[in-house]
């Protein structure tokens, strides 16, 4: 099955809920940056290749037997939650640091 982008949108949030039990090198800030993509299966599929050395084709078949595999057993309503609850932890605004001019004495 060929996970085409809807799909994944679809299910972007079983998706993400999920990320971290199948691949464990993935971080929160990993999954901000796939959720604010413009095309979450090409970044999805990108994270892969840059954290687990994957071609692309690995890639796309990695996340189209993961599809598959949702498709067959869903996350727990809990696990979803959970994801949910991170998801919006992690929209805390971070304080920037201000620099200062260093002044020529």
């Amino acid at each position: 099955m060929n996970v085409n982008k809807d799909v994944f949108e679809n299910k972007w949030e079983q998706i993400r809920a999920q990320s971290k039990a199948w691949w464990s090198l993935f971080s929160e800030d990993d999954l901000n940056k796939v959720a604010k993509a413009p095309v979450k299966r090409d970044k999805y599929a990108m994270m892969l290749r840059v954290k687990y050395g994957y071609t692309h084709e690995r890639a796309k078949e990695e996340i189209s037997q993961r599809i598959t595999d949702l498709d067959a057993s869903p996350p727990s309503s809990e696990l979803m939650g959970n994801s949910l609850d991170r998801q919006a932890s992690s929209k805390v605004p971070k304080a920037r640091k201000t620099r200062t001019k260093k002044s020529n004495l």
